[in-house]
């Protein structure tokens, strides 16, 4: 912070310096005033920097201080605060903005809460794969944009490989590769990972990734809801039988349902 920010007053805030609230934070220069219940009851973090704070007590003389921006504290106390009581309609930097600092704070039902409000949102998987590894994000979610790299015609560009790092690079590799010999054993005559049913790719990811073996596959539908491919449409060397149609278990629920 500079001599020039240091020297600026303390304002309260516009939205969230309420009347009745019992816990004073600092941030930016700017007061927030709130509801301490919500903080302990919800993150051990704050209950420990409440009790463990000796220059603050959370009056407005005293406040806790912050070391975040003024604005995504605001987003974060949205979450709480907002007077429709819906979460649709925010943008996804909103929802990134909250899904940081729940993690930062361990506020386990908000971090649920984002990544529920997240999974909405169209995002290339590369993107989704390094944000959600990032946050530590169950990795099951991952699995439709593993599948989609997998069909890629290419390999993640350097760019991407850099976002995804090289264990994941690898893995992709190692997915596709076996993808394409799975293909090349169902006798397309010109083989790519994918030909294979989603259902297939999902197995084999299942195993590269490690991901448990678990039978349920979210996104099995594709990462647009629409329908998966339904099968191979390569050229074959093998004579033609008719083709059992499975029925791919799909996933109830990712988590909490919020509105």
């Amino acid at each position: 912070m500079t001599i020039e920010n240091d020297m600026k007053p303390i304002t309260k805030h516009p939205q969230y310096y309420l009347r009745d609230g019992n816990v004073a934070f600092v941030v930016e220069k700017q007061l927030f005033r709130v509801h301490r219940y919500f903080f302990e009851r919800e993150s051990e973090f704050f209950c420990n920097y409440f009790t463990a704070s000796e220059e603050s007590d959370g009056t407005d003389d005293k406040p806790f201080a912050l070391d975040v921006k003024s604005e995504d504290f605001a987003k974060f106390l949205w979450v709480w605060y907002n007077s429709r009581y819906r979460y649709g309609g925010q943008p996804k930097d909103t929802w990134l903005v909250i899904l940081t600092l729940a993690a930062r704070w361990s506020f386990e039902s908000m971090r649920e809460l984002a990544i529920h409000q997240l999974e909405r949102f169209s995002m290339s998987p590369v993107e989704r794969i390094a944000l959600y590894k990032q946050h530590k994000i169950n990795k099951r979610l991952l699995i439709p944009s593993y599948v989609e790299l997998c069909k890629s015609p290419t390999l993640p560009s350097p760019a991407e490989a850099e976002q995804l790092q090289m264990e994941t690079v690898l893995r992709i590799a190692a997915a596709r590769e076996r993808a394409l010999l799975r293909a090349a054993e169902d006798g397309c005559l010109s083989p790519t990972s994918a030909l294979l049913r989603d259902e297939e790719l999902v197995t084999i990811i299942d195993d590269v990734f490690e991901m448990g073996g678990t039978t349920d596959h979210p996104g099995t539908n594709g990462t647009n809801g629409t329908s998966s491919h339904s099968g191979s449409n390569c050229p074959t060397i093998k004579t033609p039988t008719p083709a059992t149609n499975k029925v791919v278990p799909q996933d109830k629920g990712k988590g909490k349902s919020f509105k």
